[in-house]
């Protein structure tokens, strides 16, 4: 009885791509293995996504936009990731990309979309040696970037970083940069344990030029705008929290798919009289269900906001990313739980268990997600003088 996972999905997603991307779950779970030994999703794996709709949610040229799509994204992600996480995550993170693209000038939507509405972005984090200097016809680009989720598929590469010598550098801190894939050379470097398939390698930019035109002040594009702007709130309101939330999806469905691949395991083998796998069970499904309660107030706060056109405050925001930090807390302990006593026989890469548990670890460790930097400043607001408290919830 697997009741921690049933059909309900968040009343703000549009319960026909849920119910789609469930009927996809046979297909994904077959395909889950091979990705993960490939260390890639392969190209159907992308052509069903791009016909499913779920890469083109958050798209500002693809027929399934209309407004809203955020939680819809979110929940698609998650029933994904219950069968390959790496899945999930390129829907989350590498599709959410879009709702950028959606906020930059006509003319630039223009030439992103100039070969068709079937579009991928990718992005990287920039290291200590990347430099971005100015130019009379661009901005140079040099450095090695790193984790670039889905950049073997991607059309399209966003970079940010300082540009210390910009005319606008006194107000600017970062600036967002269009490349297109092709002009970056790919490292094969992502040999991580977890998350195997999402292809996260580093990128090298060698005297790269990119023109002005692609060049934007990253503060601008993600800021709050005009509520005349855009039909959709994932263009109105601060980027930011949008973004850097939709990775519960994947978070939480690697997670209930840990639960389900350890209860078929052992439904019906000579351990399910055992009480202690009874035990475990129980537990993690508990557990689960409290995780997935948080998930669903995660997206709901967000929603709401927007659909208000309500900005979080600085303490909501101090909430948001406490609550994401402990949902992750929470469903790495339930996965933990579930394979710390499963013996040696268990110990194969081919186990599905074995392999959610290698891809929790991997997307609980990712920043947006850390539980050091979120309780530290929740709790450090917490503990101000009364006038500046932060409250318990």
């Amino acid at each position: 009885m697997h009741d921690l996972i049933d059909q309900a999905f968040h009343p703000a997603a549009k319960s026909a791509l849920c119910h789609r991307a469930l009927q996809h779950l046979p297909g994904w779970r077959l395909q889950a293995a091979a990705a993960e030994k490939n260390r890639r999703l392969n190209s159907r794996a992308f052509t069903e996504l791009f016909a499913g709709d779920w890469l083109d949610l958050l798209s500002p040229r693809a027929p399934a936009t209309n407004s809203g799509n955020w939680p819809t994204l979110v929940e698609s992600a998650r029933i994904a990731a219950r069968a390959c996480a790496s899945t999930g995550w390129i829907l989350a993170l590498v599709g959410g990309h879009a709702s950028i693209a959606r906020r930059l000038p006509t003319a630039c939507q223009d030439l992103l979309y100039a070969e068709g509405a079937r579009q991928l972005f990718a992005s990287a984090s920039s290291g200590a040696n990347c430099q971005l200097s100015q130019e009379a016809k661009g901005i140079r680009v040099n450095g090695h970037w790193r984790f670039s989720s889905g950049i073997e598929d991607a059309t399209w590469l966003m970079l940010n970083a300082p540009c210390p010598n910009h005319t606008d550098a006194a107000y600017t801190p970062r600036f967002l940069l269009l490349i297109a894939a092709h002009e970056v050379e790919r490292l094969d470097s992502w040999d991580s344990c977890g998350m195997a398939a999402t292809g996260s390698h580093d990128l090298l930019t060698h005297q790269l030029l990119v023109p002005h035109d692609r060049v934007f002040a990253l503060h601008k594009v993600f800021a709050q705008r005009l509520p005349a702007f855009g039909n959709d709130y994932i263009d109105r309101l601060p980027l930011a929290p949008y973004l850097t939330t939709s990775i519960i999806g994947p978070l939480l469905g690697c997670a209930e798919g840990a639960y389900t691949a350890y209860v078929t395991a052992m439904a019906g083998s000579s351990l399910a009289s055992d009480p202690l796998i009874a035990e475990r069970a129980a537990h993690s499904a508990a557990q689960l269900y409290s995780a997935g309660r948080l998930y669903e107030s995660l997206i709901s706060r967000l929603h709401e906001a927007g659909t208000h056109d309500r900005a979080l405050d600085a303490r909501q925001l101090l909430l948001l990313k406490r609550d994401r930090a402990y949902l992750a807390q929470q469903c790495v302990q339930a996965v933990w739980r579930l394979v710390e006593r499963l013996g040696a026989s268990a110990l194969v890469a081919g186990n599905p268990l074995q392999r959610h548990w290698r891809d929790i670890q991997a997307i609980a460790a990712h920043r947006d997600l850390a539980w050091n930097d979120a309780m530290t400043a929740f709790g450090e607001a917490c503990l101000k003088p009364i006038n500046v408290s932060v409250s318990p919830a």
